[in-house]
């Protein structure tokens, strides 16, 4: 991110109404995640984006990255933050540091956000899962164990 990019992201910051909350998106993560090849490829300049960021960080209703090709939910101190698995790749799940850095072919997915004035939502979907389908309830007659025990899925 360079100063160019961090300045257009303050001065528009700084143009908004006082009132108005925000929601970032952005590429890479602004703090490690806990993968550390995906780690050591992050935001370079998270210093300089945490200042940028300081004055609004209580507007700023959700952060969004990409990146790291992983479903991973939480907080960046108290902004709540998602990103999820990669429409292509995806990175392994590996905590352990001396680990390989591996790629699998988990299923690729992508996210529809729901935002009004009271609640965000972020939806994941797994756009290429062919498991089968069936719906939820049971037909008329049947019990709903024996149904969920033996459903006939399509």
């Amino acid at each position: 991110m360079c100063n160019k990019r961090l300045g257009w992201l303050e001065s528009t910051l700084a143009a908004a109404p006082a009132d108005m909350p925000f929601v970032v998106f952005m590429h890479h993560p602004p703090f490690p995640v806990g993968v550390l090849a995906m780690d050591e490829i992050a935001l370079k300049q998270r210093g300089e984006f945490a200042e940028v960021i300081a004055p609004y960080r209580s507007r700023i209703r959700h952060l969004f990255f990409g990146h790291v090709h992983r479903p991973i939910f939480g907080s960046y101190g108290k902004i709540p933050f998602s990103t999820l698995r990669g429409t292509n790749h995806q990175v392994w799940f590996e905590l352990n540091a001396n680990a390989p850095h591996l790629a699998s072919h988990e299923p690729p997915a992508y996210g529809v956000v729901l935002i009004d004035d009271e609640n965000l939502v972020v939806h994941s979907h797994d756009f290429l899962d062919t498991s089968l389908r069936f719906p939820f309830d049971p037909p008329a007659g049947m019990d709903g164990r024996d149904y969920a025990l033996k459903f006939a899925a399509r």
